[in-house]
């Protein structure tokens, strides 16, 4: 229903206009706030215009006018509410499968760091290791590098959409360009998709991103503070084949 104003001698709309809400448009009486005296109530969809101001109700809410001339706006029809994420589930399995997760991601960080020759992995700890959707959302992270992981996402999506049709079990790519969800260049991430036991769906993404000593560039650590230019930073890829069926590329 439209807008309406109860009050004995209520003020008639001075126009109608289609006000998008909730996303779709609806038709709105336009009242004067002059025009509104105590005691007046307008409903929404509405639209009360000052001078000064412009006051829009949405469907489900009603403005009032009290005796000192001030504007009360409240909700008259309960907003419906979607149900808080976890309440649908049973919360005994979504915490043991969470931690099921969670405890992939932290194996593959052992598995990273105990195979690793450079001291920036074996010691130094700097690594990330997570868990992707086939869509390359985020799923678990062990807690590594929290910088590394805000982006990992980006990268699975690029190699994700720049693979289609093409993906094998046994396939890694490696990626640090900045401009796909790297961060700097010497942190080399590797992507792997994980299949099903017919090797015919991707049933996760794998992600590990660590820091190399040095990438190239114009100054050893490929971290130059006068580059002007990407390539002088560094060797960059973008979705690089480094394992082809479980070859590795050398």
């Amino acid at each position: 229903e439209g807008a309406r104003a109860s009050c004995a001698g209520s003020p008639q709309p001075r126009a109608q206009r289609e006000l998008f809400c909730r996303g779709a448009w609806s038709p709105a009486m336009v009242f004067a706030r002059e025009d509104l005296n105590p005691g007046h109530v307008v409903s929404g969809p509405a639209i009360i215009s000052d001078d000064t101001a412009t006051t829009v109700l949405d469907p489900g809410w009603e403005a009032s006018v009290t005796a000192c001339l001030s504007l009360v706006l409240r909700r008259v029809v309960p907003l419906p509410r979607a149900p808080a994420m976890g309440t649908t589930v049973d919360p005994v399995l979504l915490e043991v499968f969470g931690n099921r997760f969670m405890s992939i991601a932290e194996q593959m960080g052992s598995a990273l760091q105990n195979t690793a020759y450079s001291v920036n992995i074996k010691e130094r700890l700097d690594f990330s290791c997570a868990l992707f959707t086939p869509a390359g959302e985020l799923v678990a992270n062990a807690p590594h590098m929290p910088v590394h992981l805000g982006s990992m996402s980006e990268s699975v999506k690029v190699v994700i959409q720049d693979s289609l049709g093409t993906l094998q079990p046994g396939d890694s790519f490696l990626l640090n360009s900045p401009y796909h969800g790297g961060t700097h260049l010497p942190d080399m991430t590797v992507i792997t998709p994980v299949f099903d036991l017919e090797g015919r769906t991707v049933l996760f993404w794998v992600g590990s991103r660590g820091h190399h000593s040095d990438v190239g560039g114009i100054s050893p650590g490929s971290m130059p503070a006068d580059s002007r230019v990407i390539e002088e930073e560094g060797v960059v890829f973008t979705n690089f084949k480094v394992v082809d069926k479980g070859v590795f590329q050398e």
